[in-house]
């Protein structure tokens, strides 16, 4: 019976987490990407060899993102939550480094060589990804601060 009620009490928590990580899963999904697949496919009329190489990056950015934003939901409240934020942060900052291709980009269309330095746009990508990095190190390092602070004894007026 013990056992029993154990699962339950266990289920119900968790049953409202994966709930919403699922909800939030799916939002995250048709933001990042059915409505860019939308955008990409009405331009791709336009320019077929631009933009076909990027639906590889979109989709695997949109892995990512959704990786970490369910995975994030579903260990709300713990230490772990905060682990993947850091880890969320750290690939997308390898993400965007490979993407950018190091900030300098080369394309061929119709017959142009068209050479794009990006380094100075990478460099801003890359100082707001870490200040991003940074947010994630100071909330965990808070939480287990406030988890600590909470098992100390409360000093008793005399």
């Amino acid at each position: 019976m013990v056992e029993n009620t154990n699962a339950k009490s266990l289920f119900s928590k968790i049953l409202p987490r994966i709930v919403k990580a699922a909800f939030k899963g799916l939002v995250w999904f048709v933001f990042l990407y059915v409505v860019p697949t939308i955008l990409i496919s009405s331009l791709s009329g336009f320019a077929p060899e631009i933009f076909a190489s990027y639906e590889e990056l979109l989709l695997v950015f949109v892995a990512i993102i959704l990786f970490f934003v369910v995975a994030a939901e579903l260990t709300s409240g713990t230490i772990l939550q905060h682990a993947f934020n850091i880890g969320k942060a750290l690939s997308l900052m390898i993400f965007i480094v490979v993407a950018l291709e190091g900030g300098i980009v080369a394309l061929d269309f119709q017959g142009f060589h068209v050479v794009a330095d990006l380094r100075i746009y990478l460099a801003m990508l890359l100082t707001i990804d870490l200040l991003g990095l940074a947010k994630s190190v100071f909330q965990a390092i808070n939480f287990l601060s406030e988890k600590a602070e909470k098992q100390l004894p409360t000093p008793r007026p005399k």
